[in-house]
């Protein structure tokens, strides 16, 4: 009865999209519990600088589990090559012309970042005055594209690639937006400023669409970086 009943609800869905949203269900998790800044700050509360070292963890964490155990995943279990999910060059003029002109915006963004209190409380993640050396100032911005590369791996890479092929573009664009801008809140405990959180879902479909377009997770990943760092720096001198 049970296996009759598994096997019609089953009967038109996608074994290999079955299995990424169900490791990706189980990546958010770890992700969430064992990545956050409040779990390190609780498990290692004596290390020095945890101000420092919490913010190292957590981008190391996103690169390992979004990244890493994602180039595991479709190679071992979905056995996919890796460019099906976004990991190449794909279309490098139109990537090239994407990069070029969010490079403008990017400055923008980080301006008008500055402005908002909030953002400013928030970033740069870092307090680059009291953690000012170089080796600091640089092992911060290394981990923070590493925290890149994970995120839009798993969001523009992996997921938005599986779930496209069933759902259709659109609506793999907006699912993978959702998620990505549920993780901005607290449930993720990392409480982002709200007009952050805001700003995630048209720059998911933003980042998502490139995606789609170029046929590379490539490009979103630099934009994002841009974005990122911009936001960092404006707020720094602000």
């Amino acid at each position: 009865m049970i296996r009759e009943e598994f096997a019609t609800v089953n009967k038109d869905s996608d074994g290999k999209l079955n299995l990424t949203l169900l490791y990706g269900s189980f990546v958010l998790f770890i992700y969430c519990y064992f990545g956050s800044y409040s779990f390190f700050e609780q498990t290692f509360a004596d290390v020095p600088d945890l101000a420092y070292w919490k913010i190292i963890y957590h981008h190391c964490m996103n690169f390992l589990l979004f990244f890493c155990c994602g180039l595991i995943f479709i190679k071992f279990v979905l056995r996919r090559p890796l460019r099906d999910y976004g990991l190449s060059f794909g279309e490098k003029k139109l990537s090239l012309l994407f990069i070029l002109f969010a490079i403008p915006f990017s400055v923008l963004s980080g301006v008008s970042g500055a402005g908002d209190e909030q953002l400013r409380a928030a970033y740069p993640l870092v307090n680059l005055h009291e953690y000012g050396t170089w080796q600091l100032v640089l092992g911060y911005y290394v981990s923070y594209f590493l925290y890149y590369i994970g995120w839009e791996f798993f969001f523009r890479g992996l997921l938005l690639n599986a779930s496209k092929r069933k759902m259709g573009v659109v609506a793999a664009i907006l699912f993978t937006t959702m998620i990505s801008a549920l993780i901005h809140t607290s449930i993720a405990s990392m409480g982002k400023p709200m007009i952050e959180t805001l700003s995630a879902i048209p720059a998911g479909i933003m980042f998502g669409y490139v995606a789609y377009k170029t046929r590379s997770m490539i490009p979103p990943l630099i934009i994002h970086t841009l974005i990122g760092f911009s936001t960092d720096f404006f707020n720094f001198i602000y």
